[in-house]
């Protein structure tokens, strides 16, 4: 005959681990469950991060803008001032002549020829500040719309000369020294070609930071 025994006639020790009278299962120690996240840390968590992220962006966007492509249309027109008040220094003789064969300018102004390559220098040296710290500055819009007014004024003054004498005699723009094309009114076409592009980076230096700052704002 078997013996059944109940397990509530065995003899409960204090070793024993406590066992759950509801699920059977043995009940851990104190202090070994792990504590609930409560509704108001997971809150607080995920405002710390979005903190964090709202001033990693705010660092950002207090860094001064580049102004990147303002900058490289500026040392393009700079380059091409000081190109060719160079070679006009060079040969101021040379350039002089040209001039006086496209029969445009009074002979009476034609001795102020020889400072046109000293000032294509000196428009140069002021665009290298406008490429540096003077770019967002009255001072420097000034020295850009001067040197838009002036490339400008050249393209006038290149539909005043006769096409044939023009492409006889070329148009001084650096001094004697000419493109070799065999285009019809080569030098007419490529002079103004050049003072097109060179008009279009002047607006791209003059509009570019302002279109930038405008972004920034918006964004912020």
């Amino acid at each position: 005959m078997t013996r059944i025994v109940s397990p509530s006639c065995f003899i409960k020790r204090s070793s024993d681990t406590p066992i759950d009278s509801g699920s059977g299962l043995p009940i851990p120690p104190a202090g070994s469950e792990p504590e609930p996240v409560s509704g108001d840390d997971a809150f607080a968590a995920g405002v710390d991060s979005a903190v964090r992220k709202q001033s990693i962006e705010t660092q950002q966007d207090s860094r001064p803008p580049r102004y990147l492509f303002a900058r490289i249309s500026v040392f393009l027109i700079m380059f091409i001032w000081v190109l060719g008040g160079l070679f006009k220094v060079k040969d101021i003789s040379a350039f002089v002549d040209i001039v006086q064969t496209h029969q445009v300018i009074p002979e009476r102004y034609q001795s102020l020829l020889w400072w046109v390559g000293p000032g294509e220098l000196v428009m140069g040296l002021l665009l290298v500040f406008v490429m540096g710290s003077e770019l967002r500055k009255p001072f420097g819009k000034f020295v850009l719309v001067l040197s838009m007014l002036a490339i400008g004024g050249f393209t006038y003054y290149l539909t005043l000369v006769d096409p044939v004498v023009l492409q006889e005699s070329g148009c001084g723009c650096l001094s004697e020294y000419r493109i070799a094309s065999g285009m019809e009114d080569s030098v007419r076409v490529i002079a103004i070609g050049k003072n097109l592009i060179l008009l279009i980076l002047h607006v791209v230096a003059l509009l570019g930071p302002a279109m930038v700052d405008s972004r920034r704002r918006h964004h912020a």
